[in-house]
C-alpha cells in the first residue's frame, strides 16, 4: 500500500569542509532528473528573517560572541520560520525538501560543542513546535583536519568555522553519537571519496528510503 504522508524531507550535515553544500546541491539535481518536485533550502536562512539571523550568528565582527542559549535561541528562531513559511507548506504539496542543515547541527554545535543539555535542546524544539524530524539525514563524516585542508585559503572564515579544532572534534563526535541514538533516520557516509562518488552514495541510500516510503 503506497504511504499517505505527504512530500519527504531529507537533511544533509556535517562538519564544516565536508562537503555537505555541495551534496545537498547534487542530490536535489539528481532528485529533479528523477522527476521528483524539489526545494533546497539552507538552516540558518532560506527566508527574509532567517537570512538576516544566519547574518548575526556568522558575523565575527559583531563584537562579543552570543551566548550559547543566546546563539540556540537565534537559530531556533530561523528555523521556526523556515518550517512555518517554507518546509512545511512544500511537504504538504508533496514536494522533496533537500535541507542543508538543520536540527541536528544545533544538537551538535550548541549540544556536543558549547556542552548543552542533548535533551534539553529537543525539549525546547518540542515546545517551539520546531520538533519536525526529517525522514532522512546524510551525515557526512570527515576528520577535522582533512576537512580544514579542503577550506579555501582566500575565503575569510565565518565565525563558527573558526573555532579551535577541539571544538570541531566535539562536533564530529557528536554528529556520530546522534547516528546512536536515531538510527532510523540517521546514515552515516563517509565525505573522503570524490564529490561524484559520495553523490552517488548519498543517492542509493535517498531512493531506497523513498522507495521504502513509498511501499508502507
Amino acid at each position: 500500500m503506497a504511504s499517505s504522508r505527504p512530500g519527504f524531507f531529507i537533511s544533509v550535515e556535517g562538519i564544516d569542509g565536508s562537503g555537505k553544500s555541495t551534496q545537498t546541491r547534487l542530490l536535489a539535481e539528481r532528485l529533479l532528473q528523477e522527476g521528483a518536485s524539489v526545494r533546497t533550502v539552507h538552516d540558518p536562512g532560506s527566508t527574509a528573517l532567517g537570512e538576516r539571523i544566519r547574518g548575526l550568528l556568522l558575523d565575527r565582527s559583531a563584537g562579543t560572541p552570543p551566548a550559547p542559549f543566546t546563539e540556540v535561541s537565534l537559530f531556533l528562531a530561523a528555523r521556526v520560520q523556515l518550517l512555518n513559511e517554507v518546509i512545511e507548506p512544500a511537504l504538504e504539496q508533496g514536494e522533496v525538501i533537500v535541507c542543508d542543515r538543520y536540527i541536528d547541527s544545533t544538537l551538535v554545535y550548541q549540544g556536543a560543542g558549547r556542552g548543552l543539555d542533548l535533551e534539553g535542546l529537543l525539549e525546547l524544539h518540542r515546545l517551539l513546535g520546531a520538533d519536525r524530524m526529517p525522514d532522512l539525514t546524510l551525515i557526512l563524516d570527515l576528520e577535522v583536519e582533512a576537512a580544514r585542508l579542503r577550506a579555501d585559503a582566500t575565503l575569510p572564515l565565518d565565525r563558527m568555522e573558526a573555532e579551535p579544532t577541539a571544538y570541531h572534534e566535539r562536533v564530529r563526535q557528536g554528529y556520530l553519537a546522534l547516528a546512536s541514538r536515531f538510527p532510523e533516520r540517521v546514515v552515516v557516509l563517509s565525505a573522503k571519496p570524490p564529490p561524484k562518488d559520495l553523490a552517488a552514495a548519498c543517492w542509493r541510500v535517498t531512493s531506497d528510503r523513498m522507495a521504502a516510503r513509498r511501499a508502507t
